[in-house]
């Protein structure tokens, strides 16, 4: 019997699906829009998929999936808990406020209020006061009056030494019970404490959306007979199950431009590259290095908070299919609006009131779709083409940028939003790749087992202490599914806090192997 996985991605216009061989190759491949109830858009593309290519449940062994569900969540600032922020500060820094530089709007979506109590750790590992069990129960009451929906704990230096924040936790869950949704800072990762506590926070806030939306998927799965994995993809480009997903929702937050680059580049059958994806409602634009997307070395920000994880280093506009196209006199005037998955409805050439990109696509002859109607699109050619001079622009100044000193690198154009441009584009070294339209997809279903080890460790025994920490990540890809003789050391950064003694640093150690199917 002949075994498939499914690679998918779910996006703000459309959910795409790709079923792949033993060899990794593309069998078939289906696209959908993306529905409001994101399990009927996911269920619709699996079902299409399965009757389209004539295979049976049984044959699929894994369906991979990426999506913009927790990014969408920040920037569209719905579907999120209330947060209770818990900080575990004996100092009492009251001049830094709980959501520090945050938009005010996401802010007052997601801060429900915020207790500080006494605790936390010093630099070296010492208690900086001591937990005081009753003012831990008083600030947990009190943020449960303010009807909170999840409660994100902070400790100073807490990735020293967790045990504090679990104290916190295991009071929570006495006073509360142990489904209620708690985060803890130091499972994120990360001395500085600004990012710490503002990955917690989001993380908590998201654990509703991903509820809501993932365990309506894994029913989606059981409703078509699949009995194997639904696995999400992370922002490395790796795989973690579900129920981890779900626990930690920021580790996905940017799996979308990160299965795009990788998958871009495997489709054009190269280790080296710039990928620009052009989607719906935004283009991102990054560089592939040994097949893997190049981290960002600045810290990462989503919707105007800064983060403590890495990121694939992205370059992004406002510029889709669904882009909304206006004039300033002769000045073209692209997005930052976007019809989005509306497009068959609002655009011109589908009998809606709004020009498009893709009517002026259409309009120039640059594709044709079936069912739309470019004679509905009233723009003369010499503007159609002022708006394309003005994308090509726009596009060169994202790749010079990104590309760096790596001048003679691939251009590779992927998604749905590629096919506007016109064919004179490609002319100039660019390509795109037989199914560039499921690029994200196909980057999710070559998505490798990762086990990946964050942690603040002295240093004062190098060598042993790193073989430890190889061994521990390795050992984390093995249990989460990874084949142990693909497994390779695919990231590895240290670095060293100068003003911390015994030689401490943040050590972060990724191995990845392929999936043991």
């Amino acid at each position: 019997m002949k075994k498939y996985v499914i690679g998918m991605d779910i996006g703000g216009t459309n959910t795409d699906a790709v079923l792949l061989d033993e060899q990794n190759k593309i069998v078939w491949a289906v696209k959908t829009t993306t529905t409001e109830d994101i399990s009927l858009g996911f269920g619709a593309a699996l079902n299409d998929l399965i009757e389209q290519s004539a295979i049976s449940p049984e044959q699929i062994q894994g369906v991979f999936l990426g999506t913009t569900h927790a990014t969408n969540a920040i920037l569209q600032k719905r579907d999120l808990f209330r947060v209770g922020v818990i900080r575990i500060a004996g100092q009492r820094p009251e001049t830094l406020p709980v959501a520090f530089a945050w938009p005010k709007e996401l802010k007052n979506v997601v801060i429900g209020g915020a207790e500080t109590i006494s605790g936390g750790l010093e630099c070296h590992g010492g208690t900086l006061t001591d937990l005081c069990k009753e003012e831990i129960r008083k600030a947990i009451q009190s943020l449960l009056e303010k009807e909170v929906d999840s409660i994100a704990i902070i400790g100073v230096f807490s990735p020293l030494n967790g045990y504090q924040e679990q104290i916190v936790s295991d009071l929570v869950k006495e006073i509360v019970g142990c489904d209620f949704p708690i985060s803890l800072s130091h499972e994120i990762g990360g001395i500085g404490f600004i990012e710490r506590e503002n990955s917690t926070i989001l993380n908590a806030a998201l654990k509703q959306v991903m509820q809501k939306g993932f365990y309506s998927l894994q029913a989606a799965c059981i409703s078509l007979k699949l009995t194997c994995p639904l696995m999400i993809t992370q922002n490395d480009g790796s795989l973690i199950e579900i129920q981890r997903a779900i626990d930690y929702p920021v580790l996905t937050i940017s799996a979308g431009p990160t299965n795009s680059f990788i998958g871009g580049a495997r489709l054009a059958g190269l280790e080296n590259a710039i990928v620009v994806d052009i989607g719906g409602t935004s283009t991102d634009v990054g560089l592939v290095r040994k097949g893997f997307p190049i981290r960002s070395l600045n810290k990462s920000n989503i919707g105007g908070v800064s983060l403590n994880f890495s990121m694939p280093d992205v370059l992004s506009i406002a510029l889709g299919g669904g882009s909304a196209i206006g004039f300033n006199s002769e000045e073209p005037l692209i997005g930052p609006n976007s019809v989005a998955k509306e497009l068959t409805s609002k655009a011109l050439c589908f009998g809606g009131n709004e020009l498009t990109l893709t009517d002026v696509a259409l309009r120039m002859g640059n594709l044709e779709i079936k069912e739309s109607n470019p004679d509905l699109v009233c723009l003369d050619l010499d503007r159609a083409n002022v708006v394309f001079r003005k994308i090509k622009a726009q596009l060169d100044v994202l790749i010079a940028n990104i590309q760096g000193e790596h001048k003679d690198t691939p251009v590779i154009f992927v998604g749905g939003g590629s096919a506007l441009l016109p064919s004179s584009y490609f002319q100039e070294g660019y390509q795109m790749p037989s199914f560039f339209n499921v690029a994200n997809a196909y980057g999710a279903a070559l998505s490798e087992i990762s086990g990946t080890i964050d942690t603040v460790i002295s240093l004062q025994n190098r060598e042993e202490v790193l073989n430890q920490l190889y061994e521990k990540a390795k050992q984390k890809a093995i249990d989460q599914g990874a084949k142990p003789e693909t497994l390779r050391l695919i990231d590895q950064q240290i670095i060293p806090y100068s003003y911390v003694p015994n030689q401490m640093a943040r050590v972060v150690i990724r191995y990845s192997g392929k999936r043991a199917l």
